[in-house]
């Protein structure tokens, strides 16, 4: 006989102050940027926090974990915090770039803010706990392209990469006993980069949650009230990008060849992250009900993967015909999986290939496996093996060597088996 299921969710604005965006150039909001946060239990309990921000340091997603753990009764190893990737979302700045001591001042009204935007997530999410019914849909979507593209000078990211894309949406619907839905956890392999890099015609940037935090606004609205918390978790989306983007650069020997659109790019926004939610809505609406006989399982395993230097300083990345890579050791880094039943969410911490991830789902025994990057913190790229052949954006751009990501995908796919083995 199935358990019964109980869900709630939360959502709350992050307050943003104008004088901590100045400092990064930001000089409007063009939407405001959220926390979301779901909890499930059947049997364990365990929270997924989406932030609407770029990354979060290691030392912050501990203090947001304190804080949940503190107001709720949420075990810390049950949390998954995870940022939606936005570019266009202030960062917690380390201390030594904010010289004087009023930056650094500022800095910690922020981090108060963004702590405070998780706590009151969780506590609504906490209050509306209720039985409810999972259901699991998927849909297509293809306003994703493969990013990495040949060009003269070599791979570089561009707009007619040939390589894998993984158009699939997948969505977990959490119906309450009238049948509407209380939240919505779906997965796309896209980055929120569409207006990454762009400036406001007259100076300054756009504070926006960009494309996936559109989406979430969107389909949230598509609901009468009480709307649904609409919860976003970013896929294996290193070479992948928005088809459209504010702005377009390329390299022509040597030299970089940059266009901005500017204001157009919040259009942009608006367009795919309709088209998003539209589909999402789709895997919605085909729904089906899946068993909670199991109760939520969680597991996590630290990886040893081959290391490399890498460059600090992105603006000296391009493409190359040639490239030696320095090894740095071996590198450990964690496993996370989150099993509900015969889905399983697989959550890494840095951003993996479509390639990557297309095979750890391949080989997972269950039905449904769900691949998450930026999972409880950020650690840049791991490419396959064909990227570091080609000297792409993502090898250049990674801490790991050659070699990571295919240890990480057998040790994923070990894990997945060994899960499913042993469910009760």
């Amino acid at each position: 006989m199935d358990r019964t299921m109980r869900a709630g969710a939360g959502k709350e604005e992050i307050m943003l102050m104008e004088a901590y965006l100045a400092i990064e150039d930001f000089s409007i909001v063009h939407r405001a940027l959220d926390v979301r946060a779901v909890i499930i239990e059947n049997g364990m309990k365990m929270a997924f926090v989406s932030v609407e921000m770029t990354s979060l340091p290691a030392e912050e997603i501990e203090a947001v974990k304190d804080r949940i753990v503190m107001e709720t009764e949420i075990e810390r190893e049950n949390i998954w915090v995870c940022c939606t990737h936005t570019f266009s979302a202030p960062h917690l700045l380390p201390d030594f770039m904010l010289a004087e001591n009023d930056g650094i001042a500022k800095k910690e009204e922020f981090r108060k803010a963004l702590q405070n935007a998780a706590a009151a997530a969780v506590i609504k999410a906490q209050n509306r706990m209720e039985a409810v019914t999972p259901r699991f849909g998927s849909s297509y979507c293809d306003i994703n392209i493969a990013r990495d593209e040949e060009l003269e000078d070599g791979w570089w990211i561009g707009e007619h990469g040939m390589g894998l894309v993984d158009h699939e949406i997948q969505a977990l619907r959490l119906d309450n006993r009238e049948g509407k839905p209380v939240a919505v956890i779906f997965n796309y392999a896209i980055q929120s980069s569409v207006l990454d890099g762009s400036v406001l015609s007259t100076g300054g940037k756009g504070v926006s949650p960009d494309v996936a935090g559109t989406a979430c606004d969107y389909i949230e609205r598509c609901y009468r009230k009480p709307h649904p918390v609409v919860l976003f978790l970013m896929g294996a989306a290193g070479d992948q990008v928005p088809v459209k983007r504010t702005v377009s650069e390329t390299f022509v020997k040597g030299e970089r060849i940059r266009k901005d659109r500017h204001e157009e790019g919040f259009k942009i926004c608006e367009e795919l992250g309709r088209t998003l939610g539209d589909a999402v809505i789709q895997a919605m609406d085909s729904s089906r009900q899946i068993s909670v006989e199991d109760e939520v399982r969680m597991e996590r395993k630290k990886i040893t993967v081959p290391g490399k230097m890498m460059e600090r300083n992105l603006h000296n990345l391009k493409p190359v015909k040639e490239l030696k890579y320095t090894e740095n050791g071996d590198v450990e880094t964690e496993i996370e999986i989150a099993a509900i039943g015969e889905i399983a969410f697989l959550g890494v911490k840095p951003e993996l290939n479509c390639i990557t991830a297309a095979a750890v789902k391949a080989f997972s025994p269950y039905e449904h496996t769900i691949i998450t990057t930026m999972v409880n913190g950020a650690s840049k790229y791991m490419a396959d093996k064909r990227s570091y052949d080609r000297f792409t954006y993502e090898a250049q751009n990674s801490p790991f060597a050659k070699g990571a990501a295919e240890i990480l995908m057998k040790e994923s796919i070990s894990l997945l088996n060994e899960m499913h083995e042993n469910r009760l």
